[in-house]
């Protein structure tokens, strides 16, 4: 998968840009605030129907104007071709796959999946429960095509189970779908982390970083619980509440290296590392998993927080992989361009292309 084209339209500081992307490595140099991920945010509202930096949509439009407007033109491995048109106004969000309507942004996000590797994305995986889960259920959804069914029929039965112990009505008749598609979610997540230790091993060894990384899933509710009785139990103190405080969706991803230090002890270089060994340990999964996709990997705004071994390792193993790769970085430094295939100049929003 390469895109070929972006054209963006309105996506925070970029008000219009026609843009071509190359098949291997682009290097987007410029200031701060000039636009560079915007335009990696602008590839990925195309493809995922959302940004990787909000939740809220509406705060990616430019100030001003009344809508976002994204096309995305892909060369797929087969040898076919893709456009994706994305929209976002007042009236909500609108996706298109060759003119026909999307009606499922996820169905999209799969056929053409996106890593993200970002200094904001280091921030939240070091100090959020919920990234930590996110992170780890991009990976299952990637690779587990019946994930996301049971990932949305848990939280279709915890909603219906948290207005009912808001209105001190019954929960018992959401007891047995909340139960099974619960159970299912935390068994795909076991399985997917069991598989994941030994592509953090290969991660470890390929590009040099210090470990052993060790990850481990934490279910979310008390251990050697069955999850329909643990919910019985804590009903008392979940009424109190008003919502459910307990289960898969409290699941946390615990990381930590063999010395018995886990992420909140770690330096500030030590959790970059343990992000990168993780996702990088995620790419090869899915590789693995699915030979058949090619996904688009962001390098957002790490250059400068990385040294100089470490980077040039990175950059050297992501070239080694047939993929379309996007780097960000504030200046163009000599290890990014020895391993670009194009450079781009963006600033005030504008994008040129520099000679490499």
């Amino acid at each position: 998968m390469r895109l070929t084209r972006l054209i963006v339209r309105d996506v925070r500081s970029v008000e219009a840009v026609d843009w071509r992307p190359v098949a291997g490595v682009n290097v987007l140099v410029g200031p701060n605030g000039g636009g560079k991920t915007s335009m990696l945010e602008a590839i990925h509202l195309a493809v995922a129907g959302r940004s990787f930096r909000t939740r809220d949509t509406a705060q990616v439009i430019r100030r001003g104007a009344s809508g976002l407007r994204v096309g995305a033109w892909f060369e797929l491995d087969d040898g076919r071709r893709a456009h994706i048109r994305m929209e976002r106004d007042a009236a909500g969000t609108r996706l298109r796959r060759d003119g026909e309507v999307v009606r499922s942004a996820s169905q999209l996000a799969r056929a053409f999946p996106v890593l993200v590797l970002s200094q904001d994305g280091v921030r939240r995986f070091r100090t959020e429960r919920a990234e930590r889960r996110g992170v780890m259920d991009w990976g299952v959804f990637h690779v587990k095509p019946e994930f996301h069914a049971v990932w949305s029929r848990y939280h279709a039965a915890l909603a219906q189970r948290n207005a009912a112990l808001r209105r001190g009505q019954p929960v018992e008749p959401w007891l047995g779908p909340l139960a099974e598609a619960g159970g299912a979610m935390s068994a795909y997540r076991e399985g997917y982390l069991s598989r994941l230790q030994e592509h953090v091993t290969a991660v470890e060894s390929e590009f040099g970083f210090s470990g052993p990384l060790k990850i481990e899933l934490q279910r979310g509710w008390r251990e050697g619980v069955e999850l329909d009785a643990y919910w019985r139990q804590s009903e008392s103190r979940d009424r109190r509440l008003g919502y459910t405080g307990g289960g898969p969706h409290r699941a946390n991803l615990s990381l930590g290296y063999g010395n018995g230090i886990g992420l909140e002890q770690c330096s500030s270089g030590q959790v970059k590392i343990a992000y990168l060994t993780f996702r990088l340990a995620q790419l090869r999964e899915l590789l693995t998993a699915r030979p058949d996709v090619e996904p688009m990997v962001f390098f957002d705004d790490l250059t400068a927080e990385l040294d100089g071994d470490h980077l040039a390792g990175i950059l050297g193993g992501l070239v080694r992989q047939p993929l379309q790769r996007f780097v960000t970085s504030p200046v163009l430094t000599a290890d990014l361009n020895e391993h670009a295939d194009a450079v781009f100049h963006v600033k005030h929003g504008a994008i040129t292309t520099a000679t490499n």
